[in-house]
């Protein structure tokens, strides 16, 4: 029999991390099993044994008392019993009911049992026939028909209690967090609690024994130094491993992952994150207000944060409906990756030896009708000289160059936008909150009747509220972005020529959304002319061709 319990649930449950093996064995003969189950696993195995051990010694004494003979004991050790978890204890204790080879599953306590309320214990009870569940410190049994009252009273008191205790729990830790203080456990690498329970910068030596070396909260910002000059993942968490860096956690080496944590956690910057903020585009926890709360002292910049994250998601590829990211090798490595589009069918053009050809022509799937090809250094010259003349020829209140300055201040100074982009999240939502109060009283007629008295006072806290997030807003100056070397033909050209790659890059989408190139019709050896593209320029109005391109010459 003990065989055939070891072999019923030691395979797909045993590999899931949760082995529904008996906690112990008393007599393979048994007819009676008994339940244990502890909400909070401590680390101390004593503390453990003696809530646990408690409660099957005294299943033990009551079967010996009412002529039953145990067999299994099964205990669920820090397994809650109000959430819908797997409990592999519980599970096996009603199976052995079910399947008849027990007929009676002892629990210390009915709250131990299940605290998902009268309608949970109902379904299992109604299932039993003949067979029975005894509750040791309540004295309820399921087979006796004036103790059933009971026990769905007892179960709604104990999810009653459960949720009431949740709610408080809840409470408490969303105050901590709206107060600043770090809860979790664990502590982002190169960051340490302070006595108050803030985070600041890690002083400790990131290669063990060597004191003069970086310290950890240093390797972070050298992280983030080296990801704003254009490192990627995999080339940063090799040069930490070479100079033998210690890995984040009990991990033995850095890998990529680590790294691109490193640059997304708001802990950093000195922001409370939110729950699993690694899934969230805002990492950061806002109270009811809207607002982020500060956390500790930041270790680096915003705007080198928002770099990061950025070049990031420039360099991953996405994939799937929720957008899961996969690599960091995919960096763009030509001028026009990602900006050149083909006319023939409105695709993205990839650069194949010397030439930029339509991607349909090199990777087959769908033909193109009129697959479009020009050699890079003609589309990539051809382009900039565009870029050039058209910016030095604009007035600066020409739409281009105010759609060019927003750029430019998003991309080089990302706080600032991020500060006035918050405010007019709060302006926004408290005039809604107005709109929705006046809508409740004078089209919905919510404050009629004894009512009416209390709408005055909420009409002046929402217009006080309106009044103060427009004042915030007014006070946070707007962004002033100095463009004026893009102005000039002659500064275009010299900060083109000491310009890298990703620089020439960012520069050509201040003002270019795409770059549109057509097939030649002319047979034979010609002359490449700029007539072939087309652009799109920001800012300004263009229309939609039968291919679906939004461009304009």
């Amino acid at each position: 029999m003990l065989t055939a319990v070891s072999e019923t649930f030691t395979g797909s449950e045993a590999r899931m991390g949760r082995v529904a093996v008996p906690y112990k064995i008393i007599d393979l003969d048994g007819d009676l099993d008994i339940y244990a189950r502890k909400s909070v696993s401590r680390k101390s195995r004593e503390d453990r044994e003696l809530s646990v051990n408690q409660q099957i010694n005294d299943g033990i004494r009551w079967a010996k008392q009412n002529g039953y003979k145990p067999r299994f004991v099964w205990v669920d050790n820090g397994i809650s019993g109000s959430k819908d978890v797997q409990r592999p204890g519980y599970d096996a204790g009603i199976r052995a009911l079910d399947l008849g080879e027990i007929t009676c599953l002892w629990c210390y306590k009915l709250d131990r049992f299940s605290r998902k309320g009268a309608l949970a214990v109902l379904t299992i009870m109604d299932a039993l026939e003949g067979k029975r569940i005894f509750f040791g410190a309540d004295n309820l049994d399921t087979s006796n028909r004036n103790d059933r009252r009971m026990i769905m009273w007892r179960a709604e008191d104990a999810k009653e209690f459960s949720d009431q205790l949740s709610g408080r729990i809840s409470d408490a830790w969303r105050h901590s967090k709206e107060e600043g203080i770090w809860l979790a456990k664990k502590v982002p690498y190169g960051l340490k609690k302070t006595k108050k329970r803030r985070l600041k910068g890690d002083d400790a030596p990131a290669i063990p024994g060597k004191l003069d070396g970086p310290t950890k909260g240093e390797v972070v910002q050298r992280v983030y130094q080296e990801a704003d000059d254009g490192a990627t993942g995999p080339t940063i968490s090799n040069r930490l491993n070479e100079e033998g860096i210690t890995a984040p956690g009990t991990a033995v080496r850095w890998t990529p992952i680590h790294v691109y944590r490193i640059l997304q956690n708001p802990s950093y910057i000195g922001y409370q994150p939110a729950s699993k903020w690694q899934e969230r585009k805002d990492p950061c926890y806002r109270n009811d207000e809207g607002r982020r709360v500060r956390i500790g002292k930041p270790l680096v910049s915003e705007a080198q944060q928002m770099r990061a994250r950025e070049k990031r998601m420039v360099r991953a590829k996405v994939f799937g409906p929720n957008n899961l990211t996969r690599g960091d090798r995919s960096t763009p490595k030509h001028l026009l990756s990602g900006l050149a589009f083909c006319a023939g069918c409105g695709r993205t053009m990839t650069k194949s030896g010397r030439s930029y050809q339509c991607s349909h022509k090199i990777r087959g799937g769908e033909p193109c009708p009129a697959p479009a090809s020009m050699m890079a250094t003609h589309a990539e010259g051809f382009a900039f000289q565009a870029f050039r003349n058209r910016l030095s020829a604009c007035d600066p209140g020409d739409p281009l160059i105010q759609e060019v300055a927003s750029r430019w201040l998003s991309s080089e100074r990302p706080d600032k936008i991020s500060a006035k982009k918050e405010a007019e999240t709060r302006l926004v939502n408290a005039k809604a909150e107005l709109q929705d109060l006046l809508d409740a009283k004078y089209k919905r007629k919510e404050f009629e009747g004894p009512s009416a008295e209390f709408f005055p006072k909420l009409k002046r806290e929402a217009e006080k509220m309106v009044r103060a997030a427009q004042k915030a807003y007014d006070e946070i100056p707007e962004g002033n972005a100095d463009i004026g070397f893009l102005l000039d033909a002659e500064l275009i050209r010299e900060a083109w020529e000491e310009a890298t790659l990703e620089k020439r890059r960012m520069l050509l989408r201040l003002a270019l959304d795409g770059v549109c190139i057509r097939k030649t019709h002319l047979a034979g050896r010609h002359t490449v002319t700029p007539d072939r593209l087309h652009y799109a320029w920001t800012g300004v109005p263009r229309e939609i061709n039968a291919k679906g391109m939004s461009l304009a010459a």
